[in-house]
């Protein structure tokens, strides 16, 4: 009975969230219902932790990486992190993905397209609970001329409106077996998605996904090194993937950089399609992605990347104190960013 008053109760809130945005049209609105399903859908699923790792039909591996949730969480908040009800429960996905991310882009320009929603504020990617959906969505801008890439994620964060379940998609696996590296990438996760429910600006899509991956990073490192798990096998494995992960994004901000210096030029616009197509035809080449590479594609890496050094260099100023680094983001004002979804943060990183 308590669950299910809890389940109405969340339905209440999104229903008022979708009366508020009905007036701002259909396409808004469906989205804004499908988001409200896929999140109820969730809740319907949700088990409590304790409970799925007690239960006998539980894989072994799968109840060892839950006990260390609550470690997690009780770690990150030493250094400022929120403490959340988040992750008390888990969700068991018959998918590796829980939601696809649309983000479209102009084809000779970094410039993607916004979506803007009330209460909430504007992004530059959008997120589909079906992939399908989420497909439909993105051929539409496509047919426009624009470009568009469509991609699984494992996490998602709810901005502390609703209590987020912890979901099988954030576990990794390899062919159908829990991944090796599955506990550092499990801290990762929870302590990214974690920055989001503690800190979070609307409108600055670059700054949330730039500090959450900056701060789930450096934590995840200094996690293991806590318990002296340096040369744990799950750690070491995590590192080796993380180096490969490291190249590629390294390879796709140098191709933004690149193509930025293309764009800008007196080129016509075929010479500079010409010269785009080689440049991520050599990407595809070097890096099998499972879809194609576009402006797109190099936006997010852009979204979560491009702004790593500027917190690092904040983060070096700080005495490399992870808890006054925060402490001192945590201070900042939405009036101090110069623009919506700004990218640069030196100068205003500098004043603090």
């Amino acid at each position: 009975m308590i669950r299910i008053i809890k389940i109405q109760r969340s339905f209440l809130k999104l229903s008022v969230i979708l009366l508020i945005v009905l007036n701002v049209g259909c396409s808004t609105s469906y989205y804004l219902f499908q988001a409200g399903r896929g999140q109820l859908r969730l809740f319907n699923r949700a088990q409590p932790i304790d409970a799925v790792i007690s239960n006998p039909k539980t894989d072994p591996a799968l109840a060892r990486l839950l006990k260390f949730v609550p470690e997690i969480k009780k770690y990150a908040e030493q250094f400022g992190l929120k403490p959340t009800p988040n992750y008390q429960e888990f969700v068991s996905l018959d998918q590796d993905s829980v939601v696809y991310v649309v983000t479209v882009c102009q084809p000779l320009k970094f410039e993607p397209k916004i979506f803007s929603f009330p209460l909430v504020g504007s992004f530059n990617y959008l997120g589909w609970f079906a992939e399908q959906d989420a497909q439909k969505f993105a051929q539409g801008f496509e047919k426009e001329g624009l470009d568009v890439d469509v991609r699984g994620a494992s996490a998602y964060s709810t901005l502390g409106w609703f209590k987020d379940p912890l979901l099988s998609s954030m576990i990794p696996k390899h062919e159908g077996k829990i991944h090796s590296s599955a506990r550092a990438e499990l801290v990762n996760v929870v302590i990214h998605e974690s920055v989001h429910a503690t800190l979070y600006f609307k409108n600055q899509s670059y700054f949330n996904e730039g500090i959450a991956s900056f701060v789930a990073d450096v934590l995840t490192k200094q996690y293991f090194e806590s318990l002296q798990l340096q040369n744990d096998p799950e750690w070491v494995d995590y590192q080796k993937r993380e180096e490969y992960g490291v190249e590629i994004r390294t390879a796709m901000l140098k191709a933004v950089e690149d193509l930025k210096a293309v764009y800008e030029s007196p080129l016509n616009d075929a010479e500079k399609l010409k010269r785009k197509a080689e440049v991520v035809g050599a990407l595809q080449t070097k890096y099998p992605f499972f879809r194609k590479i576009s402006n797109a594609t190099l936006v997010q890496y852009q979204t979560y990347h491009s702004s790593e050094n500027d917190f690092k260099n904040l983060y070096l100023r700080k005495n490399s104190d992870l808890a006054t680094f925060f402490k001192v983001l945590s201070k900042l004002k939405p009036e101090q960013f110069e623009k919506s979804q700004q990218e640069d943060f030196s100068k205003l990183f500098a004043t603090l």
